[in-house]
């Protein structure tokens, strides 16, 4: 199973106690090999992606891009609380 979890650092503004702090990610990509995998993987992805969609009051979209590929992305056209799957 191969995971992309796309987190971006932003900065601070100076004076900061932190000097950076990592946003939670809005999307992951999942990438497998086999279809036992699937389930889990899908799991776990939503279960990083919930944090964002919940933070921002979105709920969640996966689609398939592929033989194997997922996305795994918060979405304004998803109702806060509910998960969707496209294909």
């Amino acid at each position: 199973m191969d995971v992309i979890d796309r987190k971006t650092p932003i900065k601070l503004p100076e004076g900061s106690d932190q000097e950076r702090e990592e946003r939670l990610p809005g999307m992951v990509e999942v990438n497998l090999t086999t279809g036992e995998e699937v389930d889990k993987a899908l799991e776990e992805a939503i279960a990083v992606i919930t944090k964002t969609a919940t933070h921002h009051g979105m709920g969640v979209l996966v689609t398939r891009t592929g033989a194997g590929s997922y996305v795994v992305r918060v979405h304004p056209d998803v109702p806060y609380g509910l998960i969707r799957q496209r294909h």
